[in-house]
Parts: C-alpha cells; structure tokens; sequence
C-alpha cells in the first residue's frame, strides 16, 4: 500500500490587474468664420473638440515641485493618475507643464497640449493658432450615459484643497473649444483666397508618444480642408468621427 499525502486544491487565480489607459481622439474642427479685428487683422475662427474613447479617464494635477503648494505665478510640473483594474491609481511623472491663464479666463492652462496649424496642400504649416493653453474638463458628451466627473464644480483647472490644480476628460467625455473663445483662431491676414487645410492635433507629438500614456496614439490627428474666399469659409473634407 502508498500512503499519499493530502493535495491542496487550488483556488480561483487572481485576475491581473491592468491599466485602464485613456485614448485622447480629435474631431475635425468646425464653425469656421472670418472675424475682422478692430486693427484689420484677419482670423479665422472655428471649433475644436477632443475626446477621450480609452477605457479610462484622463486624469493629471499640476503641482509646485519646490514646495508643494500651487500658487498663481508658479510654473507647475504635471503627473498624471492611471487607473487600475482594481480601482487603485498609479502616478506618473510627464514632461507637461500648467500655467495660470492670461486669457481672461482666469484659471490654469496645460501648455501646448493642443496643436492647431493652417497648412497648404503640399502639408507645409503656414501659420498656427494663437491660442496654446488648454484646461482639459468634461464639455462635450460623446457617447456617454454618466455623469461628468472632470468639471467646475470639481474645481477643475483651479487650486484644490490639496493645493495642486486637477483636470481631466472622462470616458466617453469630451473637451470643446468655441470659435468664440479668446485666442481660437488663426491670423491669415495676407494669405491669398484658395484651399487649405486645417489641423488639430492632441498631446504631440503624436506619432512617437506624446507627455501622456494612451492605450492608442494613432488617433491623435483631425483636420478639414478649406476653401477661404474674400467673403467666407466653406469645408471641402474633413476627417472621421473617432
């Protein structure tokens, strides 16, 4: 006779836990409109929308990285927060930067985290948007059934209790920019009537990565091509809804 020792028997494994990454996507811009400034400068107006179509939010804080506290003034150095599976977060340093808004709008700004250029048909950029700041909130639904997390009443884009700034896109949520709003346009002052094409791109660069993780960095792109006469704007093409 074998005498066999007791086996254990094994218990369900734990699933993994996994990042739920955002995926910033562009939409192709809209609204455009020819503005005449006080000084005869000619803009051109439009607007922008990015979303956010990844499993998780896009989440960052701005922060002082000498004392800890923001302050109006401070240059703020960004970490973004990445979702878990298991509803922890995982903190990661990037290369963006806040600051304070001179715009009017009187809260902080992720600096050039939106890219907007005017280009010829050849791709040859001709001039870019003035506007270079953005404060990321839930403005636009795109598809969700939730309620927006990333808002003003959050605080969003202004100094927290915790003294750092927050912002963020949640899924399905998404980001406008008015032709209305201050700096959202293009000079085109000089450019000749004829066609042209308009692009928006999101945290660039962003073929290679841009300063914030996504599960896609492909979609980072929308754009639509113009025809600018003496009188107005007509859009010939434009790129696909994420």
């Amino acid at each position: 006779l074998v005498t066999l020792g007791s086996v254990p028997i094994a218990g369900p494994a734990a699933a993994a836990v996994t990042s739920k990454l955002p995926d910033l996507a562009v939409l192709a811009p809209f609204s455009f409109r020819i503005e005449i400034s006080p000084t005869g400068r000619r803009l051109l107006r439009f607007s922008t929308v990015i979303v956010n179509i990844g499993s998780g939010p896009l989440r960052m804080y701005g922060y002082d990285e000498n004392d800890g506290v923001a302050s109006i003034g401070d240059t703020l150095k960004v970490r973004q927060q990445i979702r878990r599976s298991d509803g922890t977060w995982r903190v990661r340093n990037t290369t963006a930067t806040m600051k304070y808004a001179a715009d009017g709008h009187n809260h902080f700004h992720a600096v050039d985290l939106q890219r907007i250029k005017i280009q010829n048909l050849n791709h040859k950029t001709l001039r870019n948007s003035a506007k270079t700041g953005f404060c990321f909130l839930d403005s636009y639904v795109y598809g969700s059934t939730k309620p927006s997390r990333y808002n003003s009443a959050n605080s969003v884009c202004n100094i927290a209790p915790s003294k750092t700034v927050p912002m963020g896109i949640s899924v399905r949520w998404g980001d406008i920019y008015r032709s209305t709003l201050a700096f959202q346009w293009i000079d085109i002052t000089g450019m000749p009537s004829g066609d042209y094409l308009i692009k928006i791109i999101a945290d660039p660069p962003w073929r290679t990565g841009g300063r914030f993780l996504e599960s896609n960095e492909s979609n980072n792109r929308g754009w639509a091509r113009i025809r600018i006469t003496k009188t107005g704007v007509t859009v010939i093409s434009k790129s696909a809804r994420p």
